[in-house]
């Protein structure tokens, strides 16, 4: 598995994308993909892929933010196959602005109907909710509970305290605004995202910004997927998860084929494996911790007791609509991020 920088990936596929018809056949046994979860999740991921088919993968870990705005910007020289492990409001997102290429994986039908596209243009892999992740310490000390609601993140005793990724990067933290938009309703919703706002301390670049933030105790609450909260439980940090009694949000984490993929061929190869048990028990194993799709994939006992938490009815096509995306990011950097100092 090669692992290189932003800087090294554009200018190495640049030139890829050039190379004399004589050297395709070596291309057809690379595949270069773009991928959401933590980094020790993505190279396991690859390292088994590759050990798998003998394909030599090239990767980049981005947030959900980052893949989109990269992808858009490189429609005319698309610079990777494959995009991995983002949230599916993101990648209907990127369909509709037609940057997806169709495709159905072999031994998809295993996975209920669901979790992958009418069309075929996405396949979900693993599902996973919003969580609240709170300091045992912090709690402690203040002598407080875990918040309950979504309410109670906006009381006086969480003022700073706070922490959650940006929606503007963030697929967790543009999950999180969602969910609160349709569980409170447009004018509720954003008046609630004021009353919030009053109590973050940070809006972190990517959504598993606040684990390390909540783990070392520099705030005492964060909101993120359940699978980075369980991940931080399982490596001993002092934290415990509650969950909002009105309903949480969430998501399904989805592989796609990139429009124009200059590596089709490997890249479909990767998608038929991404959605088998072998790999989405990966998932786990590497200590992330979502329900599978595929009813033939094992799941983790840390997220059993979890897997009939209160869902809301998540809106996805609402939330993956481009012109939603646009009209409450801008309204969150100029109502919410704007006032901030």
């Amino acid at each position: 598995m090669i692992h290189i920088s932003r800087r090294a990936l554009n200018l190495g596929l640049a030139s890829a994308l050039t190379l004399p018809a004589s050297r395709l056949s070596a291309q057809a046994r690379k595949v270069t993909l773009y991928m959401g979860p933590p980094e020790a999740t993505c190279t396991a991921l690859v390292e088994a892929f590759e050990k798998k088919s003998g394909i030599k993968p090239t990767m980049l870990r981005l947030s959900a933010g980052e893949a989109i705005n990269r992808i858009r910007a490189e429609r005319n020289s698309p610079q990777a196959s494959i995009l991995y492990g983002i949230g599916l409001p993101s990648m209907m997102t990127l369909k509709a602005d037609g940057l997806l290429e169709a495709y159905r994986p072999k031994g998809s039908e295993d996975i209920p109907a669901k979790y992958k596209d009418p069309e075929g243009f996405w396949t979900g892999t693993d599902v996973d909710f919003i969580g609240f992740a709170s300091n045992k310490q912090f709690l402690a000390e203040k002598k407080l509970k875990a918040p309950q609601s979504w309410e109670d993140l906006t009381r006086p005793e969480f003022a700073g305290q706070i922490c959650v990724g940006s929606p503007a990067t963030s697929g967790t933290g543009y999950t999180f605004i969602t969910t609160v938009l349709q569980v409170m309703g447009e004018t509720k919703g954003w008046d609630y995202l004021k009353r919030f706002n009053a109590n973050v301390a940070q809006y972190t670049r990517s959504g598993i910004g606040p684990t390390q933030l909540v783990g070392r105790g520099e705030v005492g609450v964060g909101l993120l997927f359940a699978h980075d909260i369980l991940g931080s439980i399982h490596k001993g940090f002092p934290m415990e998860m509650s969950l909002p009694q009105e309903g949480t949000g969430y998501d399904l984490f989805c592989s796609v084929l990139l429009k124009g993929a200059p590596e089709p061929e490997a890249a479909r190869t990767f998608l038929d494996w991404a959605v088998t048990p072998e790999s989405i028990e990966l998932l786990a194993a590497s200590e992330y911790f979502d329900v599978p799709t595929n009813p033939k994939a094992k799941v983790h006992d840390l997220i059993k007791p979890y897997r009939d938490a209160k869902m809301v009815n998540f809106d996805f096509a609402w939330a993956g609509n481009p012109d939603t995306r646009k009209t409450i990011i801008d309204r969150f950097q100029n109502e919410i991020l704007a006032g901030r100092k």
